[in-house]
């Protein structure tokens, strides 16, 4: 494959997605039911979760109403063993599923060589850190309740199919999700909107954008690529690891007997914007590393 955004974005050329739905607009990618045979299906997801030790919470079971506990989930013993105990038991994990819950695999990328082939190429040609996680969802159920990602999503349905509805409504991107309120969701899903994810198919949400999921008449299986762009956070954070910044960082901006209400040193405010605004026209390695192998002969 010699191009993999081309491959997951069909005829949509990277300068029209950056410029009309990269974090603004949700998109819809219809594609072959075959499309990702090769790299990623429901055999194996199975095989993955059949040999692989399970453990939480990579892998946990959640529902609409958070109500899937870890403790619902592992052999139950006494309450110090069970804070301990980590292994969950298949056959709860199938029980939680069958009632509603939604099974998810952290980084399911680690467990499957061709998965993680492509997360890298395309890692690679977009220069951005790239994690998947992947879900399952049996048929006539709600997924998880209605939430914003702090990172783009691509989501891949590998198997079966579930609607994804999505609204904007106010958030705030640097707060926790639990402290902010979740816009309304009635019966008759007033102000949402929604799209059909069949097998094959690609949805890009936006992050920030509200959004929960549903399954029809089919058992679903998706992928969700988390695509992490540098962001100013991040890059402060490694800046402080340059000499310069870091005593810059160290100035007093506020000196003793200074009164209580009383404005900061602006010189040292100055002086830090100054080399902030030098440091950001170099170049900037971003440091892409991938997971390393081990290779015996």
């Amino acid at each position: 494959m010699s191009n993999v955004f081309t491959f997951l974005f069909g005829e949509i050329e990277k300068d029209i997605f950056l410029e009309n739905f990269f974090q603004k607009e949700p998109l819809l990618i219809k594609g072959e039911a075959s499309k990702f045979q090769t790299i990623f299906d429901i055999e194996t997801l199975n095989s993955i979760l059949n040999t692989h030790e399970l453990t939480y919470p990579k892998t946990r079971v959640t529902d609409h109403n958070n109500t899937i506990h870890k403790y619902n989930l592992i052999d139950d013993k006494d309450r110090y063993e069970n804070n301990k105990n980590d292994i969950l038991n298949r056959e709860k994990i199938l029980h939680a599923i069958a009632r509603g819950g939604t099974l998810v695999v952290d980084r399911i990328q680690e467990h499957c060589p061709e998965l993680e082939n492509l997360v890298d190429m395309l890692s690679n040609e977009i220069h951005t850190r790239i994690s998947v996680n992947g879900y399952y969802t049996a048929k006539n159920n709600k997924g998880v309740n209605p939430h914003f990602d702090r990172h783009d999503v691509l989501a891949l349905q590998v198997h079966g199919s579930k609607r994804w509805y999505f609204k904007k409504d106010k958030h705030i991107l640097g707060k926790a999700i639990r402290h902010q309120p979740a816009p309304a969701v009635n019966e008759e899903l007033t102000d949402w909107s929604s799209v059909l994810l069949e097998q094959g198919d690609i949805f890009y949400c936006p992050r920030g954008l509200w959004h929960f999921t549903k399954t029809e008449d089919e058992h679903s299986a998706h992928l969700a690529f988390g695509l992490y762009p540098l962001t100013l956070a991040e890059w402060l954070h490694q800046l402080k690891k340059d000499d310069q910044i870091s005593s810059l960082l160290e100035e007093y901006v506020r000196h003793p007997f200074q009164p209580e209400n009383s404005k900061i040193r602006q010189e040292a405010v100055q002086a830090f914007a100054r080399q902030m605004l030098a440091t950001a026209e170099q170049p900037f390695d971003l440091g892409l590393t991938f997971r390393p192998y081990m290779e015996l002969e």
